[in-house]
């Protein structure tokens, strides 16, 4: 049978293992006076451990919030200064449309012009913006860059498929007509003048809007169509300094008056400007038809070409991967009846690569910044604000004018008319200052999650340290007590092991 101790043999027995127990506790509190931690593991702290891993996770959840906001900072600040810049250079290119900038040159180009091509290539460069690996306005693709080559853009690939050049070379044919008219007829024979649009209708060249005079000499009449037609009739011999105005639509959705003014008879003038009152009205007539045909003549090699110009470059840079640019049916062009209609990827350059999507830019890039709030950041370089500038850059860039040329700098005033006013962005036309209205708000947002974060990341890691943590004065308390009960135990078993039944009697 077992003897169990009593007295003190069961003392002996059982304080080996509660100074095991003991020593044990003091190695802890030496832990936790380095470490500052209560426990080494999650599993030591008991009831707190629930407590410990809610926080810890929320505290996790803030540093990946934060992390995302500092990252998309950076993308945010970069694409901000790009479209700063691209607004300053489309600002300086209007500055530089001013009257009277053209100065006939060798190379056909003016300062202005040379300057939007490099502004041209620089505003690529900023579209082209990549940060570590992502290009910062190609949308949702933000592994493609957005656009491809100044060169091919303006010229092609080299293999089938066609640039801006060629789109403008197209649209200008397709508009000038065969007779070099804008697609209009002159004719007319004994006291009537007429002007006709091309039968059947096409959306080409100039369409007739009206014609009106200060001469009761002169009856014009004007029937809408389509195709339309003016028909002037020399009633009696108008007098000198009385004119004719024909009204004229142009494809760019601009409108020139054509002012044809009489002059006395043996004067001379600019033919597309006046015409000579002749010794009666048949000749008188006859000279407005001649001052008719060269007025416009004047005008399609002028604000016609302008205007064509202008239209290529806006159908170019509205194109996309899912919605080619438009390009002239043909060949041949000058004859071309039918609407442009889209190209092919396999036969026209797509400036654009990037997504193209139909929803807002900025929700192509998001960042989580707290658990039920994401800010947008993203851009897409197809921005209407973009695809402006881009087209009036480009516009300048490919002209010449050379100074053989007796109308350069009527079609150099035209272009430049043209450019400077698209790069107001008036109207509905979305502004560069939009954009960077709409990344200021996202920065604003980003800044006040930030601040919102780390307060309340501030508040948890102090309740985690309550949890988690011991102080120095608490450690310390705890071990000077475990000194005291170690130090009377010690005592104890000492007086005790010296115990015999002599002693003890």
């Amino acid at each position: 049978m077992t003897i169990t101790s009593y007295g003190t043999g069961a003392y002996r027995s059982a304080k080996p293992n509660e100074f095991v127990a003991t020593r044990g506790q003091f190695d802890d509190l030496q832990r936790q006076l380095t470490t500052q931690k209560r426990s080494e593991t999650h599993g030591d702290l008991g009831i707190a451990r629930g407590t410990s891993l809610d926080l810890n996770s929320k505290i996790s959840s803030i540093d990946s919030w934060l992390s995302g906001i500092q990252l998309a900072n950076v993308n945010l600040n970069l694409s901000t200064q790009a479209v700063e810049n691209f607004a300053t250079m489309t600002s300086e290119t209007r500055n530089d449309m001013r009257s009277n900038s053209y100065v006939a040159s060798a190379s056909g180009r003016s300062a202005p012009q040379v300057l939007a091509e490099e502004k041209f290539k620089q505003t690529l460069d900023l579209l082209n913006s990549n940060v570590n690996g992502r290009y910062l306005f190609s949308g949702r693709t933000s592994d493609v860059q957005p656009t491809v080559s100044y060169s091919e853009m303006m010229d092609g690939d080299g293999a089938g498929r066609a640039g801006l050049k060629q789109l403008v070379s197209e649209r200008k044919a397709a508009d000038l007509g065969t007779a070099g008219l804008g697609r209009l007829t002159a004719a007319g024979a004994g006291t009537t003048a007429t002007i006709a649009e091309e039968i059947p209708a096409q959306p080409y060249g100039f369409k007739l809007a009206g014609a009106s005079t200060d001469s009761a000499a002169l009856v014009p009449t004007y029937t809408a169509g389509p195709p339309a037609d003016i028909s002037v009739n020399v009633a009696s011999q108008p007098v000198a300094g009385e004119s004719l105005h024909i009204k004229l639509n142009l494809p760019d959705g601009t409108q020139q008056d054509v002012v044809l003014t009489a002059r006395a008879t043996g004067t001379t003038g600019n033919a597309s400007e006046s015409f000579e009152i002749g010794v009666d009205a048949n000749a008188t007539a006859a000279n407005l038809r001649a001052s008719i045909s060269a007025a416009l003549g004047t005008q399609a090699a002028t604000t016609l070409s302008a205007a064509s110009t202008m239209v290529a470059a806006k159908n170019f840079f509205d194109g996309s991967l899912t919605n080619p640019p438009l390009r002239v049916p043909g060949p041949p062009f000058n004859t071309a009846t039918g609407a442009p209609a889209p190209g092919t990827a396999a036969n026209t350059v797509i400036w654009y690569q990037g997504d193209d999507g139909t929803d807002p830019a900025r929700s192509t890039a998001t960042v989580q910044v707290d658990k039920n709030q994401v800010v947008g950041t993203g851009a897409r370089a197809n921005e209407e604000a973009f695809r402006v500038g881009l087209a009036q850059f480009a516009a300048l860039a490919i002209e010449t004018f050379p100074a053989t040329d007796t109308n350069s700098q009527a079609r150099y005033e035209a272009l430049t008319e043209r450019v400077s006013d698209k790069l107001g962005f008036g109207g509905s036309v979305q502004k560069p200052a939009e954009i960077i209205t709409e990344f200021g708000s996202a920065q604003t947002a980003l800044a006040a999650a930030k601040d919102r974060n780390e307060s309340t990341k501030n508040y948890l890691t102090t309740a985690v340290q309550g949890v988690e943590n011991v102080t120095t004065e608490e450690v310390a308390t705890q071990i000077l007590a475990l000194q005291n009960q170690l130090q009377a135990s010690y005592q104890v078993t000492s007086i005790l092991s010296k115990l015999s039944l002599t002693n003890y009697l």
